[in-house]
């Protein structure tokens, strides 16, 4: 009896487990409305826990978590606090109507001017 009920347990369990996956992995690739951008920061605002970004010739808010990681294609760690005016990125969100909420930011290119020689 007892291992006619572990067998249907273990059996319920591995037969669940593969519609769990299912279900996590449309979530991450369900989009309302994916949206590709690449272009230069115009300004970098703060408001509370959300960055708000404003592109050169975009007319959307991109919103993104003040801790949401940044990928640099040299290597640093960033975050999207760390952003700024004048940097070039590449960014893939989802777009609500006029704001695009902030997936996956990459920083392609950042102009650093240093004086003092």
């Amino acid at each position: 009896m007892r291992t006619r009920r572990l067998l249907l347990i273990l059996g319920t369990a591995l037969w669940l487990l593969p519609l769990s996956a299912i279900g996590e992995w449309r979530q991450e690739m369900a989009t309302a409305n994916p949206i590709l951008i690449e272009s230069q920061i115009r300004d970098v605002a703060l408001d509370g826990d959300t960055v708000v970004i404003h592109l050169q010739r975009q007319p959307y808010d991109i919103l993104a978590d003040r801790r949401q990681r940044v990928q640099a294609l040299d290597g640093r760690c960033m975050v999207a606090e760390d952003l700024e005016a004048g940097d070039n990125i590449h960014m893939e969100g989802d777009l609500d109507h006029n704001v695009i909420y902030a997936r996956h930011i990459t920083l392609q290119l950042r102009v650093e001017h240093r004086t003092g020689f």
